[in-house]
């Protein structure tokens, strides 16, 4: 098994951490998207990190792709969901699903702006109604991750033995990205319980591994 990755990707992360909590901990190869690496065109004819080759040779995109592979790959019971627990009444599989998807939304607006800036002048476009456009995703989307966080339903498992699902692993990838990125732009909102669950979420080993530099 062979994992194509970057040092910096939230997206890797978010597979590399998924995959690490399933107990598959595959050291990534590294290859630089912007040069073309012609290991991950031959994989991925989209040149996009990660891309996941199997041991059968199956080569898997996009890190929610991933993610589904995993969950068929080493299901529950035998191992912890990454999902949830059912789509019932008593169900929250809908729930972590919804929030992920917030935490995609910022972390797509995040990294499509940090791939504008390497073409353009960031100036020219940050204050475009496009640039301003994905600004306020970012902060809103933030903002309801936030008040999730703050009502408890983002899971921090610290260093026990509980598997975190999708909605934390992708909230907490997502602030230690604009962390990375944007660290300090007044248009950003106060994240103290965001802050806590990354704190207590980085304590695990999965997190450490993966952590951007």
């Amino acid at each position: 098994m062979q994992l194509l990755a970057n040092t910096t990707s939230p997206y890797v992360r978010i597979a590399r951490i998924s995959m690490i909590e399933k107990g598959l901990n595959v050291e990534p190869t590294i290859v630089d998207p912007w040069a073309d690496d012609p290991r991950l065109r031959r994989a991925n004819a989209a040149t996009r990190v990660p891309t996941l080759i199997t041991d059968d040779g199956v080569p898997l995109t996009e890190s929610l792709l991933i993610v589904q592979w995993l969950e068929h790959l080493r299901p529950a019971p035998e191992w912890q969901s990454l999902l949830g627990h059912g789509v019932g009444s008593a169900g929250d599989v809908p729930g972590v699903l919804s929030r992920a998807g917030i935490a995609f939304g910022v972390i797509d607006a995040a990294v499509h702006t940090i791939i504008i800036r390497k073409v353009t002048a960031p100036v020219l476009f940050d204050d475009t109604p496009v640039g301003l456009r994905r600004r306020r995703t970012m902060a809103e989307g933030m903002a309801r991750l936030e008040s999730a966080a703050a009502q408890g339903q983002l899971r921090a498992n610290g260093n026990d033995a509980s598997t975190p699902t999708l909605d934390a692993i992708c909230a907490v990838v997502a602030l230690d990205y604009l962390r990375f990125r944007f660290d300090g732009q007044p248009w950003l909102p106060d994240m103290p319980a965001l802050g806590a669950l990354s704190t207590s979420m980085g304590q695990r080993a999965s997190f450490v591994q993966t952590a951007p530099r």
